[in-house]
């Protein structure tokens, strides 16, 4: 029998861990109860509190995170990791996970802190660094699609999205295209384009009504007359019927910009040799299009490498705003 001066604070801490766990009795069951007028049993005491101890002690590891694991236990997550949070798995018990970053995120995991910042794309020094787009892909670009693949390959190249054709014997257009914003906005691309031609060889941007017929702004190359700028009309991608305008023969570098632009009732089509003036080519009103009021439906990315060519293009930049 403990002493009076023992005795009395130990049994008021042993009817507080009773009444601070009453509601949890089931969890963590005493083995001896302490009724009201008894004279309190060290040994018993200490088997409760031990009891106590013991039930507590199986939610985890120092710093890990207790939780009901049902069947009146308690379990632990953790401890955890710099970044580290507490997810919700339906029908399964809490797991300790790190935010995982998607594409133009990152995220840095600090001690008891989480940071989530944009990563732009690293600053050039070169001609076009301010208004250069990230290397266009297909999946960023939304070009998925193919029209009149044929032998034509496509790759993200380390510059930016590339077309390859093979030579053909007639014309052969081919591309890559996608459904055309909600109007207004305005595409503008840098173009790159391979090409060793003795004849008309094509490549560039425009629409396509997503059944037969384009209307596009082609850069051409031919042996008489440089390179020319073009806005093309194709029946189908092997039919080319007329040429809705064409640039005097003024041998334009490369790369060169064009530009699509649809302000939901006119479409026009303009380039620029600095990305940022842009001189226009020609407008008009889509009721009155070679493609129809509706027909300005898709907008492509193609080639046409002309006879006996091998022919490549490239965009190098590609914004929508």
């Amino acid at each position: 029998m403990l002493p009076p001066a023992v005795a009395v604070p130990l049994l008021a801490v042993s009817f507080w861990g009773l009444g601070a766990f009453g509601g949890a009795e089931a969890k963590c069951p005493l083995p001896h109860l302490m009724i009201n007028g008894q004279m309190p049993d060290a040994t018993q005491m200490m088997a409760n509190f031990n009891a106590l101890v013991a039930c507590l002690g199986t939610g985890g590891s120092a710093n890990s995170i207790q939780y009901n694991a049902g069947a009146g236990s308690l379990a632990g997550v953790g401890p955890l990791t710099d970044g580290q949070l507490i997810i919700g798995s339906t029908g399964g018990a809490p797991q300790a996970q790190t935010l995982a970053a998607g594409t133009g995120i990152a995220i840095t995991n600090g001690a008891g802190s989480v940071s989530v910042a944009k990563v732009s794309p690293t600053a050039g020094t070169g001609l076009y660094r301010q208004v250069l787009s990230p290397t266009p892909t297909s999946a960023g670009t939304g070009l998925t699609t193919w029209l009149n693949q044929g032998s034509s390959v496509v790759s993200d190249s380390a510059t930016g999205l590339s077309l390859d054709a093979p030579q053909s014997a007639t014309t052969n257009l081919s591309g890559r295209y996608m459904a055309a914003p909600t109007a207004p906005y305005t595409i503008t691309a840098l173009l790159g384009a391979t090409r060793n031609s003795a004849g008309a060889s094509m490549a560039g941007i425009g629409w396509y009504d997503g059944s037969a017929k384009l209307q596009v702004l082609s850069y051409e190359s031919n042996s008489t007359s440089g390179s020319v700028l073009r806005v093309r009309q194709f029946a189908s991608p092997t039919t080319a019927p007329g040429v809705n305008f064409s640039s005097f023969s003024n041998w334009f570098s490369q790369p060169i910009w064009l530009r699509l632009r649809d302000d939901g009732t006119n479409v026009s089509f303009s380039f620029s040799q600095d990305g940022v003036n842009f001189l226009e080519l020609l407008t008009f009103a889509k009721s009155a299009g070679f493609l129809g009021a509706s027909g300005y439906s898709n907008v492509i990315f193609f080639i046409n490498p002309g006879a006996g060519v091998n022919g490549l293009a490239t965009l190098l930049s590609w914004t929508l705003t």
